[in-house]
This record gives C-alpha cells, sequence and structure tokens, in this order.
C-alpha cells in the first residue's frame, strides 16, 4: 500500500518518537533532557557501554552517533521489531487513533482531493489579507488598530478580514476555477438553510489563519465586528484538513519559538490575541481552536515539552477552563509531564495585560503559575468549609480519589503523600494553651484502669509527647486491630516532628492504596517512606524495637487506645465546645452546627473507647 506524504506526515506529528522507543531503551539520565526532548540511550543496533543513540522528539527522529542508523519513528519499529513499512504505519495508526486509508487508489485520489482543499484555503487566506487593506476593511483595520495591532502584525499572523455580503468568498474563488463542492469541503462556505446555493462561512469578521505544522492553511478563526452578533468568535467547520479537537493555534512558530527561549514547555492561552501577545512579548504559546482542551491537544503540547503553563482568564468561566484541563491531565501525569496552572487577574486577559503594561508584565504571571499538585489541592480546599469533621474527611477523600486517578505508580505514591501530609497540617487542632496558674483548677488526666506503670508515668501531661507520639504509630503497624478500630483518631494528633507526620501519611496513605486489604507492615512501611523520599522517616521505622509478643503487650491496644482518646482527642473537642457554645447560645447558625456536628463526635469517641475497654486484649492483638 502506498501512504500519502500528507498522511505520513500528519501521522509523525501525532506519535511520539520518545514514547514508542522509551519503551523499548533505557534513557541515560545523566545525558537526558526531558525538556528539551532531548533523549539518549545505549544504541540497540551495536554493542556499546556509553550513550551515543539519541532521539530529538520534537522533530520526531533518531540517530546513532557510533553505528550511523537514523530515521524516523516508522523506520525504528521496523529496525527493532522486524515490521515492513505498511505494518509500522498500521502500527503507529492505532497508537494515533487515526484510520489507514483503504487502498492506493483511493489514497491517490484522496491526495489530490486534499491538494485542491490546501489551494482553496491558501488562496482566501491571501483574499482575506487583501481585503484587509482594502477600502472595504476600514472598520477591521480600526478594530485592530485599537487593539494595538498594525500592518506589520497582521502579516505576521496572518490576519485578514472577510467582507458582508453572502457570497463574497465564493464568488472570488469561484472565479479563480473551485467548485462549490470543493470550498464547501475546505469550510470556506456552507449550504444555507433555505436550501438555495451555498453562502460563506464567514462573513463582516476578522479572520485568523490557522495552520497545521507544516505551515499550511488548514482553516481560519473569525471575530465578529458587529456588538449584537450571538457568537463573538466562530471557526472552520471540522473538513478533511481541519479537526478542531487535534489542532492547535500557532504551534507550529510556538514549537519554532520555544527552541529558541529554552523554556520548559508552551503557555496555553484561550484566544488567538492572547497567543498574539505571548508571542510578540518572546513567549511561546499556543490555543485551542474554539474548543476546550482536548486529550489530543494536550499530547501535541507536553511533545513539544514536558511542563507547560495552562495560562486563564481569572473570571468564573476561565477557573472553570482551568480545573477540566487539570482534571484532563491529571491521568497522564509524570515525571516527564506535568501543567502549571496560572490564572490572571480577574477582568484580565494576557491581551488586556500586554497592552495595559508591556510584555515585562506577562512574565511574573507565568513565574506565579501553581504546579499541578498545589492547583489541585487548592481547588479541593475551596470546595466548602472545612468547619466540620465531615468537610475535613471529604477533603481528604477528594484528594485521594484525585491523585488515584494518575496513571503512573510513582507519581500516583507521591502526589498521595504531599496532599494527605497538606491535608494534615490544614485540618490539625490548633494547640491548645497550657493552664499558667489562673485559670482555675484543671482536671486530672485519665487513667485507664489496669493501665501499666509506664503509660501512667505518661499520662501526667496534656498532648502527647514525642516519644508517646511514635511509640503511638508504631503500636498502630505492630497491632493492625488497633489501626482498623482507632487508625482516623491518628488524624487528631498534634505530632510533634516533620518525620512523625510522614509516618502517618504514609500510613493513610498505604491504607488508601491498591493494597489497601492487606496488613501494612514496618517493612512494607519503611519502603514507602523511601520511594517518596522521606528517607529520614524511613530509618525512624527501621530503628524501632522489637515488637512485644502477644503475652508481653496484653492490654496495650486497649491502653493506648483509651490514653489517646481520653488525653488528646476528647479534650481537643471539649475545649472547642466550650468556645463554640456561647457563639451557639447568641444565634450563630455556623457555630450551633458544628457544635451539634462535635457533640456527635465526641459521644461516638467515647462509645468506641468503652467498647474496646470491654473486649478481651489478647484476642484482638496480632503479634
Amino acid at each position: 500500500m502506498r501512504f500519502s506524504d500528507d498522511f505520513l506526515r500528519q501521522l509523525r506529528d501525532r506519535v511520539s518518537i520518545a514514547d514508542y522507543a522509551g519503551r523499548k531503551l533505557a534513557w541515560d539520565k545523566r545525558k537526558t533532557r526531558p525538556a528539551a526532548g532531548d533523549f539518549w540511550a545505549c544504541c540497540p543496533f551495536h554493542q556499546e557501554k556509553s550513550s551515543s543513540f539519541h532521539v530529538l522528539d520534537s522533530k520526531g527522529i533518531y540517530k546513532c552517533f557510533g553505528c550511523g542508523e537514523k530515521g524516523d519513528v516508522f523506520t525504528l519499529a521496523m529496525k527493532l521489531e522486524g515490521l515492513s513499512f505498511p505494518e509500522a504505519v498500521a502500527q503507529m495508526a492505532e497508537r494515533a487513533g487515526m484510520a489507514l486509508p483503504n487502498d492506493g487508489n483511493e489514497d491517490r485520489g484522496d491526495t489530490e482531493r486534499r491538494k485542491r482543499l490546501y489551494a482553496a484555503c491558501a488562496r482566501a487566506a491571501a483574499l482575506y489579507a487583501e481585503a484587509l487593506k482594502s477600502p472595504q476593511g476600514k472598520e477591521a483595520r480600526a478594530y485592530l488598530q485599537g487593539r494595538g495591532l498594525d500592518a506589520e502584525i497582521w502579516k505576521r499572523f496572518g490576519i485578514g478580514y472577510a467582507p458582508g455580503g453572502w457570497t463574497w468568498a465564493i464568488d472570488k474563488l469561484r472565479a479563480e476555477g473551485f467548485s462549490f463542492e470543493e470550498i464547501i469541503d475546505a469550510g470556506l462556505a456552507r449550504d444555507s438553510e433555505t436550501g438555495s446555493r451555498p453562502i460563506d462561512t464567514f462573513r463582516e469578521r476578522v479572520t485568523f489563519e490557522i495552520t497545521d505544522l507544516g505551515g499550511k492553511v488548514i482553516g481560519f478563526g473569525g471575530r465578529t465586528l458587529k456588538k449584537d452578533e450571538k457568537a463573538k468568535y466562530i471557526n472552520s467547520p471540522e473538513t478533511a484538513l481541519y479537526h478542531k479537537g487535534r489542532v492547535l493555534y500557532r504551534l507550529k512558530q510556538a514549537r519554532e519559538l520555544l527552541a529558541k527561549t529554552k523554556a520548559s514547555g508552551l503557555v496555553v492561552s484561550e484566544g488567538y490575541l492572547d497567543v498574539i501577545a505571548f508571542e510578540r512579548a518572546g513567549v511561546a504559546a499556543i490555543a485551542p481552536c474554539g474548543t476546550a482542551l482536548t486529550e489530543d491537544q494536550l499530547q501535541l503540547i507536553w511533545r513539544a515539552g514536558p511542563e507547560p503553563i495552562l495560562c486563564f482568564d481569572g473570571d468564573t468561566a476561565g477557573k472553570r477552563a482551568a480545573d477540566r484541563a487539570l482534571d484532563l491531565a491529571l491521568p497522564h501525569l509524570a515525571p516527564t509531564r506535568t501543567v502549571k496552572i496560572a490564572l490572571l487577574p480577574e477582568g484580565e486577559d494576557p491581551d488586556d495585560v500586554y497592552r495595559r503594561a508591556g510584555a515585562e508584565a506577562l512574565a511574573p504571571l507565568l513565574a506565579a503559575a501553581r504546579p499541578a499538585s498545589e492547583a489541585l489541592f487548592a481547588r479541593e480546599q475551596a470546595r466548602r468549609p472545612l468547619s466540620t469533621p465531615e468537610a475535613r474527611a471529604a477533603l481528604k477523600t477528594n484528594l485521594r480519589e484525585a491523585a488515584n486517578r494518575i496513571a503512573d505508580p510513582e507519581t500516583r505514591r507521591l502526589y498521595l503523600s504531599e496532599l494527605l501530609s497538606r491535608a494534615d497540617a490544614l485540618t490539625r487542632p490548633p494547640p491548645r494553651p497550657q493552664n499558667q496558674g489562673g485559670g482555675g483548677p484543671r482536671r486530672g488526666p485519665f487513667v485507664p484502669e489496669g493501665a501499666t506503670a509506664e503509660l501512667k508515668s505518661k499520662v501526667g501531661a496534656r498532648g502527647l509527647t514525642q516519644t508517646d507520639a511514635e511509640r503511638f504509630l508504631r503500636a498502630a503497624i505492630d497491632y493492625p486491630a488497633l489501626l482498623a478500630r482507632f487508625g482516623d483518631l491518628m488524624d487528631r494528633l498534634e505530632l510533634p516532628d516533620r518525620d512523625l507526620v510522614a509516618i502517618r501519611t504514609a500510613i493513610h496513605t498505604l491504607q488508601d492504596s491498591e493494597d489497601g486489604s492487606k496488613t501494612i507492615d514496618r517493612e512494607g512501611l519503611s519502603l514507602h517512606l523511601t520511594r517518596s523520599g522521606e528517607e529520614r522517616a524511613a530509618a525512624r521505622v527501621t530503628s524501632w524495637p522489637k515488637p512485644k509478643t502477644a503475652a508481653e503487650a496484653a492490654g496495650v491496644e486497649q491502653e493506648w487506645a483509651a490514653y489517646v482518646t481520653r488525653e488528646v482527642v476528647l479534650p481537643a473537642i471539649r475545649e472547642e465546645l466550650a468556645e463554640l457554645r456561647p457563639l451557639a447560645d447568641e444565634g450563630d447558625e455556623a457555630a450551633f452546627a458544628r457544635f451539634q456536628a462535635l457533640s456527635r463526635e465526641a459521644r461516638e469517641i467515647e462509645a468506641r473507647a468503652h467498647e474496646a475497654k470491654q473486649t478481651d486484649a489478647p484476642s484482638d492483638l496480632v503479634a
């Protein structure tokens, strides 16, 4: 089968050679620069000890500087897997979700048709550019000049004007030999609603050229000049050349600029004028064409650089768009793929900022972009006030659910650890004020019946010491029944150092992981902490003394559960209840709701502690 050059070029554009090669080769971490799309490995075609096999993802090519082998993704698949050229093309088409042409004759016919469509779009672009400079384009020129765009910018960015009337473009193109069918198939005209002759797609609109990665015009965006027009912007309809979910405005130019600026990724903005503003400021930027960001577009963006900045207006619509984009990116996050989120001041877009304060004003807005993890946490935190236990529990649940959508295992583990650590810090009860001798009699500490001498010596002070806190976390691992029954109380403990917070977060993460049904042991906990970059916390777990036998540790579960419940959790709740009562009595609805919720929680905790106290200890212990 013979494939057209256009089909193969589209396929190369949509398949990442680095992704394909990375499944077959081990990248050299010292030489590889993912941010630049620059990958190195030992050559699979000859024996070598140093990495001389070079993959340049942005150009879709590879070359070995040792043996001279070179080619594109099709060549690589043929050599690595012993495929024929049609088989290699078929495999890549399947990866890209593109349909193969049926046969050679159809493919050749399609090629000729596509050439005519390209020619129609190119001629329309020239006609629109001429019209902008003509007397018909007076209003459009005034609009563009009012936005700070002069004739040099019109030419550089392919800006034109589609005059009014129903068939201006059709008449011009028909006079140059294009058929009605070709003009319609190129997206430059459409059938009228009355069923009469076709009418122009763009009328009385400023036009913006949309090109493919080869620089050929494949469609247009059009901005109305009428104040009462329902649609401010319209775009070319879907055609054989233009698929709006797989095309990005100015992607070819942005990739070229990115290679010069050495930035870590493209800036994704919302509109044509925003892209123009960024590009004039020396920032490589693109935009979807009249649609929300799609997964295909996101993959194209990541091919250009691993850390794009998704820049949205600061209004409600912009924030919704940021949320959608973050959700779209989440499953694909990995060591070499992430996003940042930048929100502009409310009421302004990048073009407004550029015209108001110049190129230098855009840089700090991009520098303040939030990493994906931070943006995700801020979004979930803002969903509802964290004034109740239910709301705080919902925050953690939502964070876990979001992190678990990440496909890459290591990235998922680190997200769970970081997000839950943030939630712990945010929802941890404030330190209780210490009695300074002037506040009346102080309630004596509760000592569980049958407590050991060791425990009795610890309960003279409110709260957990560092040693007590670490012993409690250790007990949660050594005695699974304790963790299962009272693990949620760990969230209320005011832990005295960062390592213990990391250990508590790791315990929760392992509970919520795919293997959460299995018993968590010290070895698994230490391994998880090490993988999460918490080596010091892992070392503390490793250094814990051996757990007691069931006979030696009789009563540990009840003892420590009762201690933490009575001396740490309930006092904190009671103090908050005392603070809330006057507000509730004065009619504060939020305080009253919080007071009721805390009262229920206190009763539930006391009931659980009493139940544990009545249970025969040795039967619940796991040695």
